[in-house]
């Protein structure tokens, strides 16, 4: 029989999972289909796991109208079709209750001939062509020349569901690299920079369209941290290697941004080397090191502070211990009563210093367990500032407080902690003397805010936030750095977070500064 001329009419799958690629290639094998077996119009249907049905991928000589009459039979009767020994039959005799489809052609199909698609011994769909109800039904003759174009249609199908596969593989690797924290950038064997994500963008300050092409030595200009060049002397891609798998290397390096802002960085080069372990591209991971930096110097200031802060009052207890062993000194009661007051201040410093390192540690772990209970404020800022007082003659202390001020909700070890910190800092860093005040009031809104304010060096405002850092002391020229070793208002700011308080600091209208620490007050709330 000889096969009319069919009207392509545009397709859209059920499920485009494989990719518009698929559809040219389907339609173009379908119509050959067509043509060799005498047909009218073809289908091919594919397995979908995610609807478990038989969903239509591509189609010829069929519109989405008259594909909508021949979906019903893929969920049972056209599968049990291509799967039996008899591939060929009438639409009618196998769907009796449904309207037979009808070509672009205007032909009313019925005869039907369906294959399997088979792809490494799976079933993953089927392929039917159908003819004109007045055409003769289809033969023993017919299944291996449709089965042949099955072959076709299977490995297209595998081709673009393995296509489909790469891209969302793809896909997921570049979401994946856009949204890593490290910056990341590809080099081609020529160390021309091939891609940058992200983050590799914001280190460097400016966008990909800038260096993408560029040779690596122009767009990245990698310096060591003596500020010497790395590229393309140093570049791991240049060094000869023995082995092919020698493929990472690390080195540190610093790169300056656009804004003029030098970064420390950690570069780890992953080289992909020919088997003749000629470099053929590279991948390199860019991690920011300037926390880690600024860890490091945190430590070594750290132990640079402490070995100081010890030093002192040991030095002061040996000597003294020293004297008091001299064998040929006679010593009064008053000069044995002084030496004694002094080994025993210089051991209360050192064991204070030791607690506020423990504090800080259990802090920041959050092994430091609060026993909550109503607070009065004004009795532990009495408290404090008695045992302070006697400590200074140069200063004048005062509390000032309402009477009726709400108590608010603590630990009071550690309330009474965090106003010990801050009004003896507020005396260290008032070394001429001056006043220092202890306030409190309760607000509209329900919080309890106290205040603790001195008259000394004050706290620059760009370190109104530093200040509450690990091992941070004031930079302001003029302070005299006093001792200690910058853990009293870490400490404050953890316990006011601990008890879903804050602290900051402000400046004290009449010199020096104040800080204010603010709690919720529950116990207005049940009042």
């Amino acid at each position: 029989m000889i096969s009319r001329n069919l009207r392509a009419t545009p397709f859209q799958p059920d499920h485009n999972q494989d990719g518009a690629e698929l559809q040219p290639e389907l339609e173009n094998i379908l119509r050959n289909a067509v043509r060799a077996l005498g047909g009218s119009a073809a289908v091919v249907a594919t397995w979908d796991d995610a609807v478990r049905r038989f969903v239509v991928t591509g189609a010829y000589g069929l519109d989405r109208e008259q594909i909508a009459r021949i979906r019903p039979l893929l969920n049972e009767a056209i599968p049990d079709l291509a799967l039996s020994r008899e591939q060929f039959a009438l639409l009618s005799a196998l769907f009796p209750q449904s309207a037979l489809p009808v070509s672009t052609t205007g032909e009313m199909q019925n005869p039907v001939m369906a294959v399997p698609l088979h792809t490494n011994d799976e079933n993953v769909g089927l392929i039917l062509v159908l003819r004109s109800s007045d055409a003769a039904n289809f033969s023993q003759l017919d299944p291996p020349v449709l089965a042949a174009f099955a072959e076709q249609a299977a490995i297209a199908v595998q081709s673009a569901r393995l296509a489909h596969l790469l891209v969302q593989e793809k896909q997921r690797v570049e979401s994946i690299l856009e949204g890593s924290a490290d910056g990341i950038y590809t080099v081609d064997a020529a160390r021309r920079i091939v891609s940058i994500n992200l983050a590799m963008e914001r280190l460097l300050g400016l966008p990909s369209e800038e260096v993408l092409g560029l040779p690596c030595a122009v767009g990245l200009n990698w310096r060591d941290r003596e500020g010497r060049p790395i590229c393309p002397g140093r570049c791991p891609m240049l060094h000869s290697t023995s082995f092919a798998n020698d493929n990472v290397t690390e080195m540190s390096a610093s790169v300056r941004s656009r804004d003029g802002r030098t970064t420390d960085v950690a570069l780890v080069y992953s080289v992909v080397r020919s088997p003749e372990l000629a470099p053929l591209n590279a991948v390199v991971n860019v991690r920011d090191m300037t926390r880690v930096r600024e860890v490091e110097d945190m430590r070594s200031t750290f132990l640079s502070m402490l070995g100081h802060q010890l030093q002192t009052p040991l030095a002061i207890i040996k000597g003294y211990t020293n004297t008091l062993a001299r064998p040929d000194a006679q010593w009064d009661g008053d000069t044995l009563s002084r030496i004694f007051e002094a080994i025993e201040e210089e051991t209360d410093h050192m064991s204070q210093l030791m607690n506020r390192l423990l504090l800080a540690s259990r802090l920041e772990t959050g092994e430091l367990p609060i026993h909550p209970e109503q607070v009065d404020m004004a009795a532990v800022a009495e408290k404090v500032v008695a045992r302070i007082s006697t400590t200074s003659q140069k200063h004048h202390f005062c509390v000032r407080f309402p009477v009726e001020l709400s108590p608010v909700e603590g630990d009071p070890d550690l309330l009474e902690e965090v106003l010990i910190n801050l009004i003896d800092n507020a005396v260290k860093y008032s070394p001429s003397g001056g006043q220092v005040v202890v306030g409190g009031e309760e607000e509209p809104s329900g919080t309890v805010a106290i205040t603790v304010s001195d008259s000394g060096v004050g706290v620059p405002r760009w370190e109104s936030r530093r200040v509450f850092e690990r091992f941070h002391r004031s930079e302001n020229p003029n302070s005299s750095h006093p001792r200690g070793i910058g853990l009293g208002l870490y400490i404050c700011d953890e316990i006011m977070k601990a008890h879903g308080g804050t602290i900051f600091v402000s400046d004290n209208p009449g010199g020096g500064s104040v800080f204010t620490l603010v709690f919720p007050n529950p116990g207005r709330e049940h009042a």
